[in-house]
C-alpha cells in the first residue's frame, strides 16, 4: 500500500536512525516504510525498489541501517554492499529476506552484512536486529542459527575440489572484481585488459561454474570463499599473487 505522503524514494523527517528499504516488491516496501515511519526511534524513512535506485537514495539519504532484499529484480542485493561499505559514513547492513537458506545467509555475511532477518517477523523483531548492529553486533533470526553454524562447522572438513581450483590467475583476478560488484567494463578497466577479455573470462567462468548468470555465479564463488578484488584473502582463495 503507497503512502499518498510521500514521493518514491524520498526520505522522510524526524529523529530518530535513519533507514533505507531495498525491495523490489513495491507493497511490500512501501508498507513497511510507512510502519517504520511510525516507529518510535526511526526518524528518516527512504525506499527504492532496485539496486539502481538504491544507490542514488543512498548517497542523498545517508542512511544508518540499509533493510536489503537478498533478491532484488533477478539480481542479488548483497552486490550493493561494497558500494555502501564506500560510503563516508558506511550503513549496517540487515538483510530482509523471505528465505531462510543458510548458503544464502552465510553469503550474506561474508559480503559484509550484519544481519539476517527472515520476512514475516514483527517489527519489534527488526528494530531489534537494527539496534544489534548499530552497537556493532550481528543479529541472526533464531530459526536460521541451528543450520547456519552447522554449515559453517561443515566447512571445518577438507573441501571438495571446486572448479575455482581449476581457474588461471587471470581468471581468478577476473572472477574477484566480479564477487566486489564491478561492472564488465570497471574489471576491464581495473586490470587493464579489454571489455571483450572480460567477456571472454566471464563466459569461460560460467561455464566452468555450471551457472547462467552473473550474480548465480558470484554467490557460488562466495560460497567457495573467493574474496573481493579489495578484500584481504585471509589465507583463503581469492589471493592470485
Amino acid at each position: 500500500m503507497a503512502d499518498d505522503g510521500g514521493d518514491e524514494g524520498t526520505p522522510t523527517g524526524g529523529n530518530g536512525i535513519s533507514v533505507l528499504v531495498v525491495d523490489d516488491h513495491p507493497i511490500f516496501a512501501d508498507v513497511l516504510t510507512m510502519r517504520l515511519e511510525r516507529e518510535r526511534g526511526v526518524g528518516q524513512v527512504a525506499c527504492a525498489y532496485g539496486l539502481d535506485e538504491a544507490r542514488t537514495v543512498a548517497r542523498r539519504a545517508r542512511p544508518q541501517v540499509v533493510l536489503l532484499d537478498y533478491h532484488v529484480q533477478g539480481d542479488v542485493g548483497t552486490s550493493l554492499i561494497p558500494e555502501l561499505r564506500a560510503m563516508p559514513s558506511p550503513p549496517e547492513v540487515v538483510i530482509l529476506s523471505a528465505s531462510d537458506d543458510p548458503d544464502e545467509v552465510i553469503s550474506a555475511l561474508d559480503c559484509g552484512a550484519s544481519a539476517w532477518v527472515v520476512k514475516g517477523a514483527g517489527i519489534d523483531v527488526l528494530m531489534h536486529a537494527a539496534d544489534e548492529v548499530l552497537q556493532g553486533r550481528m543479529y541472526l533470526s533464531p530459526a536460521t542459527i541451528r543450520p547456519v553454524v552447522t554449515r559453517l562447522l561443515r566447512r571445518r572438513e577438507p573441501a571438495p575440489h571446486s572448479f575455482v581450483d581449476d581457474l588461471t590467475g587471470r581468471q581468478l583476478d577476473v572472477l574477484r572484481c566480479l564477487v566486489s560488484g564491478m561492472s564488465r567494463d570497471e574489471t576491464a578497466r581495473r586490470l587493464f585488459i579489454t571489455t571483450n577479455t572480460v567477456r571472454t573470462h566471464a563466459q569461460a567462468l560460467l561455464r566452468a561454474a555450471g551457472e547462467h548468470t552473473t550474480p548465480a555465479l558470484t554467490a557460488k564463488a562466495r560460497r567457495l570463499g573467493v574474496k573481493g578484488i579489495d578484500e584481504p584473502a585471509s589465507g583463503g582463495v581469492g589471493s592470485s599473487g
